[in-house]
């Protein structure tokens, strides 16, 4: 049983209130040592973190970072009505130069950067730019426009229609910078991009307007930063309204301080211990706090509510506080076990961070057991502060009304057992089919509000540049690139841009085979070889060459084709696309022709087939990997779970009703979710991994409160009824204050955080029933059936 050897519970009670100050000095000590460490938690921004470093998705990732010194792109777009003129060259070179200076950036590439690549391979612009130089009449003619534009010279126009969608738009109204970062760039990078979009109207004289900076660095950078903020927002509100519902319910600012200690202790211990052992803090793992307050708030009400119960009663706080430890001990000792358990079971995920998440929630759970011994006696036997009788009464009052309003609901719910565990059945049977028409999220531009500038600056690009959502298929090269090779690019690029699906198409793939051919149209550049063309091109293009094209590294190099298309397209139509692509090069590069382009001979390494990789697949697969986890977690939770309930209650009966009452909540919630449409998004996938430890918390009170009554002498209905009326009031009061901090991450820019808010106080208003109403049903109906046979 929970309370099988209360003498024990007695005992020990005892002996913490009689060392109480040396267990507080020992919280102290520990707390001033661990707080130094954890401030130097980091935060881990890589969204490759969060797959497994074997993941064959991660893998390509990162071998296109190895190969190409750095991947990821982000693009500042800008409207200029003069773009094609010199001036408006000039000005797009000076802002390339800002961008290229930023740490962390490693080459830019834009119009200008074309537009001197242009001169270099047709010698006779150069004749046209001093004619351009000498003109005075006000305005440009086609052969004094910069390189770039000149429509009657074929490589012009080549790069023209090669780069349009890329680095400006096909109407010529809008430019881009495209920079190019480092695999380790900070978020200082972005934030200094940012900057300088935000002073282009100013610092040239509102020629420039419209700035917006895009890419999947943008996204993730400010995705991680609403997080961060939400975080700590959700921290504010949850301690403050717990404070308030402690200070209201209780009438004793100790326990306000009580609960304050514990949260603060268990998180800065738990900080500690990652740091320890090299565990950063990732998408996932921002609500710690969170999580930790609901842990504690649970354990300090029930303390509370029984120790000012007997205080009423007219015991002194010592026999009080010993005899509060009595009841108690045990019973938050298991339900802090339970949520380690429970969260626990999140090392079933295959991804890292979820791993470490679990890990990390289940230390925070053991530590807030720790916390509530090392602070708890002292606090409950501190003398307390008089207040108002007029306020002590009301308070008194409120307390005995919800205390009857909670005995009517649980008789309600046993007087009728049956029809109430046969509807919560078949409420889970029909939850369940619910859940199977949800949808997956997997656009990360989605987890932004529509209102919000990022979403609305992905739109602009989106519609004027063809598409936000940049990846890469990274492909074998021969030592030295000839003709065949780069005909067999060029016929898988055909092969790429051809595809459709109902709409879902690439709008741009371009490699360096694309420069090359264009390049081949010059007069002098015929008569070289494709090797010689490249050679020209990386002198005249270093950063956008080293980009397409890796050096030789051990007799291999690598070709990469840079693909763009719509970020915002369904997540069906996204996956079937990709799926698509990664079809189409992996027939490309199993054909005879391929394997011979590449001049492989016998003794050297077997050829690779190509790589379909980048932020946008990354993205793309993330949802969906974290939604096949969270099944198995959720399944190893409620076994875990399940098996510590039966070591407490030494029933497998009670154990089994109790557990299962508690997979409700997040049946009903998800089934919610997909009735209305919504998408399963970041925030949804962590609902059903976390549910059983946040709805187990009261369940175990009851179940300790129901044997206590039932070692008495009570029948199964009076014992039920007692334990709902006892946990009633804490659990109603820690539920409401929670609802309300959670609540407010609905406001959250960040989606994924205020679906997680949003759903979570759902499922602690559906536990908080459930515990009420079907679990003293579930377990009475138990009883009488166990008797019965």
């Amino acid at each position: 049983m929970i309370n099988h050897r209360p003498g024990m519970a007695r005992s020990l009670s005892a002996t913490f209130i009689g060392i109480r100050w040396p267990l507080l000095l020992v919280g102290c000590v520990a707390l001033l040592v661990a707080y130094p460490i954890s401030r130097r938690l980091d935060f881990d921004r890589g969204i490759e973190s969060m797959f497994d470093p074997l993941d064959p998705t991660v893998v390509s990732y990162r071998e296109l970072q190895d190969t190409f010194g750095g991947n990821t792109v982000v693009m500042l777009v800008y409207q200029d009505l003069a773009l094609t003129t010199s001036a408006g060259i000039q000005r797009n070179q000076a802002i390339g130069k800002d961008v290229e200076a930023i740490a962390g950036v490693r080459g830019v590439l834009s119009p200008a950067i074309l537009n001197e690549t242009v001169k270099k391979f047709s010698p006779r612009n150069l004749f046209a730019e001093s004619l351009n130089k000498l003109s005075g009449n006000g305005s440009e003619k086609p052969a004094q426009l910069p390189a770039l534009f000149r429509t009657e010279d074929p490589i012009a126009a080549g790069f023209d229609e090669l780069f349009a969608g890329y680095t400006h738009s096909k109407d010529h109204r809008r430019a881009a910078v495209v920079a190019m970062l480092e695999p380790d760039h900070g978020p200082e990078t972005i934030e200094a991009m940012r900057q300088i979009a935000a002073e282009l109207p100013t610092r040239h004289s509102q020629q420039v307007s419209e700035p917006v900076l895009v890419g999947e660095p943008v996204l993730v950078h400010d995705g991680f930063g609403l997080i961060e903020r939400d975080g700590a927002k959700l921290a504010v509100w949850t301690i403050g309204l717990l404070s308030i519902v402690v200070l209201v319910s209780l009438a004793d600012a100790r326990f306000v301080f009580f609960a304050a200690l514990v949260i603060g202790w268990s998180v800065t211990i738990t900080k500690a211990i990652l740091v320890a052992n090299g565990i950063q803090l990732s998408l996932v793992s921002t609500v710690l706090t969170a999580i930790v307050t609901v842990i504690t708030v649970t354990a300090v009400l029930h303390l509370g509510v029984r120790f000012r119960l007997l205080r009423n009663r007219g015991h002194q706080r010592w026999h009080a506080a010993i005899r509060t430890w009595s009841l108690l001990l045990l019973p938050i000792f298991w339900t802090c076990a339970t949520d380690a358990a429970g969260f626990a079971a999140l090392g079933a995920s295959g991804i890292l961070p979820i791993r470490q998440f679990g890990i990390m929630i289940a230390t925070a759970a053991v530590a807030v057991f720790v916390a509530a011994i090392l602070f708890g006696p002292a606090m409950m036997t501190l003398p307390g502060y008089p207040i108002s009788p007029r306020i002590f009464h009301w308070q008194q009052g409120f307390a005995r009304r919800l205390h009857r309003v909670c005995l009517h609901v649980a008789r309600f719910a046993i007087d009728r057992k049956f029809a109430v565990v046969l509807f919560a059945v078949v409420l889970a049977g029909v939850s369940w089919l619910g859940i199977r028409g949800t949808e997956t999220e997997t656009s990360f531009l989605n987890n932004f509000r529509p209102s919000s500038p990022v979403v609305q600056a992905y739109e602009q690009v989106e519609s004027e540049f063809g598409g936000a959502g940049v990846w890469d298929v990274v492909l074998d090269a021969p030592a030295t690139i000839e003709a065949d090779y780069l005909n067999e690019v060029r016929q898988l690029e055909a092969e790429l841009r051809a595809i459709n699906l109902s709409g879902a198409r690439l709008n741009k793939v371009i490699s360096l085979a694309d420069a090359e051919a264009i390049a081949a149209t010059a007069p002098l550049s015929k008569m070289l070889s494709p090797a010689s063309r490249l050679a020209g091109m990386y002198v005249v293009m270093p950063v956008f060459f080293d980009a397409l094209m890796s050096n030789q590294n051990s007799g291999q190099r690598k070709l990469r084709i840079m693909l763009r298309s719509n970020e915002q397209l369904p997540s069906a139509a996204k996956l079937a696309l990709i799926a698509e692509v990664n079809a189409v090069v992996q027939r490309a590069t199993s054909t005879d022709s391929w394997i011979k382009s590449l001049k492989t001979e016998s003794s050297d390494r077997p050829v690779q087939r190509g790589n379909v990789t980048g932020y946008y697949v990354l993205m793309a697969q993330l949802i969906g990997q974290l939604l096949r986890d969270q099944w198995w977690c959720f399944l190893a939770s409620g076994i875990l779970v399940w098996g510590l309930l039966l070591m407490a209650t030494r029933s497998i009966s009670l154990a089994t009703v109790s557990l299962l009452p508690n997979l409700l909540p997040v049946a009903i919630v998800l089934a919610v979710v997909g009735v209305l449409g919504g998408k399963i998004n970041m925030g949804a996938t962590m609902i059903a991994a976390v549910s059983v430890g946040l709805s187990i918390d009261g369940s175990v009170h009851f179940l300790a409160g129901y044997q206590r009554n039932r070692r008495r002498g009570h029948g199964e209905r009076t014992s039920a009824l007692h334990a709902a009326g006892t946990i009633g009031v804490p659990v109603f009061l820690a539920t409401l204050a929670l609802v309300i901090g959670f609540g407010v991450l609905g406001t959250s820019e960040f989606i994924p955080t205020a679906t997680f808010g949003t759903l979570v106080a759902a499922t602690l208003v559906i536990g908080t029933v459930v515990n009420l109403t079907v679990l003293p049903a579930a377990v009475v109906m138990a009883g009488k059936t166990r008797r019965g046979n």
